[in-house]
């Protein structure tokens, strides 16, 4: 399974699991949700990360998604939607969380926005590590997804870290 195809299984997931998005990026230029997406050199302290041209509207819903790609072959798929309220955004992650295509996933709560979880565990197909943090933060639904090899999963303290600086930029922009 390549890495581009990894980073689209939180997309689907959210899609196929009937995630209906309203409008309204307050703070934000509408057509600009890119905006809204963390660089992980910034967070990481390094240019080790090349980002992938991003996806305006992933699956044709408000929002923004790039796959950053370090340059020992791991990637970070960045996803945010922006939904119509609070309570649409929680609906979407609690049904995403339920249909996340990770075998053999253990999950935690971490503290990442409201309703920080992360899944962890390796790719259907057993061949990656996947780690999948899920938050909300407002009125957007934001997913980080981290694939490398199956014997060297992520540090978690690094994708809660990530993940609070995703949190920080999406309250940043939208105003929450």
């Amino acid at each position: 399974m390549n890495s581009r195809r990894v980073g689209g299984l939180t997309a689907v997931a959210l899609l196929s699991a009937g995630l209906s998005l309203g409008s309204g990026v307050a703070g934000a230029d509408p057509g600009d949700y890119t905006v809204l997406l963390i660089d992980p050199n910034v967070v990481t302290d390094s240019l080790a990360y090349t980002a992938g041209p991003p996806t305006l509207n992933p699956g044709g819903q408000p929002g923004a998604m790039t796959v950053y790609t370090h340059r020992d072959g791991r990637t970070i798929t960045d996803t945010v939607w922006v939904l119509a309220d609070p309570g649409a955004a929680s609906d979407a992650i609690n049904q995403a969380q339920g249909v996340t295509p990770v075998a053999g996933q253990k999950s935690v709560s971490v503290p990442v926005g409201q309703g920080g979880k992360l899944i962890t565990g390796t790719s259907p197909d057993g061949k990656q590590s996947l780690s999948v943090l899920y938050f909300t933060e407002g009125n957007a639904a934001s997913s980080l997804e981290f694939a490398g090899p199956a014997n060297d999963p992520v540090p978690s303290d690094l994708v809660v870290d990530m993940g609070q600086k995703q949190d920080e930029l999406i309250k940043s922009q939208l105003g929450t």
